[in-house]
């Protein structure tokens, strides 16, 4: 994978697997709480500290409910995500779509991480299927796939992901950008 489409999907991966929301109904903070608030400030500074890994280690262990357990997988597999521990982060994200296969946030993360390990196939796979449950930031999955699909040979995929990327948030200037690179031959009529 060249290099410009690590930093890219790094950078999409990063603005989008916000940290999984937990069903706090108190004003208490509790350990899962702690760990999606750690996994939010490490996405937004770019790097996991060991205490954020220590937080939702423990969210893991305490989580009774199997909702609450998926989502502190979720977390921290964006955690590993962002300090590069990709295989870590990828089986996360296995242990947390065994519990909830409907969390399109951890799906999001497994393909990020695949697509650091040069497997834009795989990935494009999940981010697929992220897509298919409507989650928020639908335009960061797409300009994701798109770096997959174009990983792949697939420009004409990739294409119409940048463009789908540029439609949901024009004011987003990645994906106008990639668009730029592209050409767009008219097809010879067919008689």
């Amino acid at each position: 994978m060249p290099l410009k489409s690590c930093l890219m999907v790094m950078a999409g991966a990063s603005m989008l697997f916000a940290a999984t929301p937990l069903f706090a109904a108190d004003h208490t903070q509790s350990s899962a709480d702690i760990c999606a608030n750690a996994a939010a400030i490490a996405q937004a500074r770019g790097t996991a500290t060991d205490s954020a890994m220590a937080e939702c280690s423990v969210a893991i262990r305490l989580a009774y409910y199997e909702p609450r357990r998926a989502a502190a997988l979720t977390n921290r597999s964006a955690l590993y995500l962002v300090s590069g521990q990709y295989g870590a982060s990828i089986a996360d994200a296995n242990a947390a779509l065994q519990l909830d296969d409907q969390l399109a946030q951890a799906y999001v993360n497994r393909g990020a991480a695949l697509l650091q390990e040069h497997r834009p196939a795989d990935a494009a796979a999940d981010f697929a299927r992220a897509l298919a449950l409507a989650p928020a930031h639908r335009e960061v999955i797409y300009f994701d796939r798109a770096i997959a699909r174009e990983d792949m040979g697939d420009r004409q995929g990739a294409y119409a992901d940048y463009r789908e990327a540029a439609e949901l948030s024009p004011n987003w200037e990645r994906p106008r950008h990639e668009l730029t690179r592209f050409t767009i031959i008219p097809a010879p009529p067919t008689s």
